[in-house]
């Protein structure tokens, strides 16, 4: 029998005005967050969560996907 295997994948966003740009790391998306409130009040942090079954021999599938807002570590 082949057991399930799941792969998470964690990608965060600096919304400016609406529009998302995507960042690898928190910490980045942290310091862009951080310098862009210093010009705009419209700034949002928001971790996008993806939770994938890999398992062998079928195709892949989204399992869960969950999005967050985080706005509070860039404004501390």
């Amino acid at each position: 029998m082949v057991s399930s295997k799941t792969k998470t994948i964690t990608k965060f966003y600096v919304s400016i005005g609406g529009k998302e740009v995507a960042f690898r790391t928190k910490e980045t998306a942290i310091k862009v967050g951080k310098m862009a409130l210093k010009t705009n009040s419209d700034i949002k942090l928001i971790e996008e969560y993806l939770l994938w079954d890999i398992t062998p021999g079928i195709p892949a599938q989204l399992i869960d996907k969950q999005r967050f807002d985080r706005t509070i570590l860039i404004s501390l």
